[in-house]
């Protein structure tokens, strides 16, 4: 074994943001294979109440099916457990506030069922705020502003990855605890609308949240196909902004989607995107959930300490959660 898979097999290793189908057997697999200590499992996004029950039902009774390599995480010391007993913790976290309606107490109820991370928006306008594709972001509804305070109040990680650049910068002021942008870049590195400003990445950091590192091509390099090697200078980049202290990974992988359910992620944008985003390869050589491992040995390679190594591997994420969860 050599010293990276050592070091990668000994640390926490957590995944900022994993979008996959979960209901399928062989992305649970994998996402162990790669040594995932944690993982923030995106289990509703678009989802009404009813349908959430639903996707959180269903991912118990995968967890359950699976309960020699995998396990629900609600605190920090699961997450400890989980890698003491060689297993992956799922985080269950949403992908937009569309599962509490117009119900600012269904956070509550969402919490007690153990759902750690919400992001604010996705792509579009809700009841909460502005999504990156938006016309316009005009902040924080009136709404919104009551979301984020609950979402302190309880314990629950504020996620602002798919936000417009307004709603963005007010949620980082207004929340009394650090928020996280799980899974995007730098704009200033590579200019997408789903990457952040200079101002919030910097922001974030300042007020000890943490970014991560997002590897789908369309928001990482021109020159397809991408390559670890492309993911590695992303995360360069952001620490240069934010401080090794404040990087963490958040690959966004989607693998296994059914077509249906793929449609509904993509949903209003234009033709020709959704063309180009179906279509394109995943980064080479980090590819899945599996090859974590090729991320630790790149780092090393580059020269980040092995104590470095582990703060961006999931440190980093480690401590997040135990400041902001309430259990």
């Amino acid at each position: 074994m050599t010293g990276a898979q050592q070091l990668h097999q000994d640390s926490i290793i957590i995944d900022g943001l994993n979008a996959s189908w979960f209901l399928d057997d062989g992305v649970i697999e994998r996402i162990h294979r790669g040594g995932t200590t944690a993982v923030n499992a995106t289990i509703a996004a678009w989802h009404d109440p009813g349908e959430t029950l639903e996707m959180i039902g269903k991912m118990y009774r995968q967890l359950d099916r699976h309960s020699r390599i995998a396990t629900q995480v609600r605190s920090a010391a699961d997450i400890q457990a989980a890698k003491a007993a060689g297993k992956t913790g799922f985080i269950l976290g949403f992908q937009d506030t569309n599962p509490i309606a117009d119900r600012l107490y269904l956070l509550r109820a969402y919490y007690e069922l153990g759902v750690r991370i919400i992001q604010l928006t996705y792509n579009f306008e809700n009841r909460v705020g502005f999504g990156c594709q938006a016309p316009e972001d005009r902040g924080l509804t009136p709404f919104g502003r009551e979301a984020l305070a609950e979402m302190n109040r309880l314990g629950i990680l504020v996620d602002l990855s798919h936000c417009g650049p307004r709603t963005t910068l007010e949620a980082i002021e207004r929340s009394e605890a650090p928020v996280a942008i799980t899974h995007a870049n730098a704009a200033s590195q590579f200019p997408h609308p789903r990457n952040k400003s200079d101002q919030a990445i910097r922001s974030c950091a300042a007020r000890g949240g943490v970014i991560g590192a997002l590897a789908f091509p369309a928001m990482l390099t021109q020159n397809l196909p991408a390559t670890l090697d492309d993911y590695l200078d992303t995360i360069d980049y952001l620490v240069g902004l934010a401080g090794v202290d404040h990087v963490g990974i958040g690959p966004d992988f989607m693998e296994a989607m059914p077509q249906e359910a793929a449609k509904t992620v993509l949903a209003g944008l234009p033709l020709d995107v959704i063309t180009f985003m179906q279509n394109i390869p995943p980064a080479q050589g980090f590819a899945s959930a599996a090859d974590l491992p090729n991320v630790t040995a790149g780092l090393l390679a580059r020269g980040y300490s092995a104590a470095d190594t582990q703060k961006i591997m999931g440190g980093n994420w480690l401590r997040l959660y135990d400041q902001v969860w309430k259990s």
